[in-house]
């Protein structure tokens, strides 16, 4: 979970700099129509703001529990608000037709070094990375099982050199677990 908070603030910080740098860049206005600039940009303002608010409600569930047990609840919660966002962002994202002036614009703008070297393009395409990154983040935590903890829950320190296992191994008891049968599997701990 500390993966999708710190990939999200990554994210909103390289959302921040395709906002601050390069949509609000007057250069770059001069150079385009208003409908060019909506088209290139869309409605990324809104999409930062959704993705501010989600890392708000992320660190707000770090900060219950440093041992974040959960927080696809909060995903769901944001979901419905991102499909409204990134569709229409999406659907505008259209390649914009170049002319001289922007490019000299575009090019003077990517060289600054908060760009690390970085194209608008890249900036833009960043919601349908992130798309992609929260699923896959959110399927390293798909529940296989489950029981009551601690009444149903009992863990065992495994022979990890005679079983040949990595050494945070250990075989977890689930006394009734939610098919009403005892299970039992075991598990690789990054740490002791």
């Amino acid at each position: 979970m500390f993966e999708l908070i710190g990939s999200e603030a990554s994210y909103l910080r390289s959302l921040g700099v395709a906002v601050s740098h390069f949509y609000t860049s007057e250069a770059l206005k001069q150079t385009l129509s208003t409908m060019q600039h909506h088209i290139l940009f869309s409605n990324i303002r809104h999409v930062t703001a959704a993705s501010q608010q989600f890392l708000v409600d992320l660190e707000a569930r770090l900060g219950e529990n440093v041992l974040i047990s959960q927080v696809g609840d909060v995903v769901l919660q944001h979901c419905r608000r991102f499909h409204s966002l990134y569709v229409p962002y999406v659907t505008n994202m259209m390649y914009q037709e170049e002319n001289r002036n922007f490019l000299c614009s575009l090019k003077k703008l990517e060289s600054d070094p908060v760009c690390q070297r970085q194209s608008l393009k890249s900036f833009l395409v960043l919601p349908f990375q992130r798309i992609t990154r929260i699923k896959l983040l959110l399927e390293r935590f798909i529940v296989v099982d489950h029981a009551e903890f601690p009444k149903h829950v009992t863990v065992e320190h495994l022979k990890t050199e005679v079983l040949a296992l990595p050494p945070e191994s250990f075989l977890l008891h689930l006394a009734q677990s939610q098919t009403g049968h005892p299970t039992a599997m075991i598990l690789v701990a990054h740490t002791r």
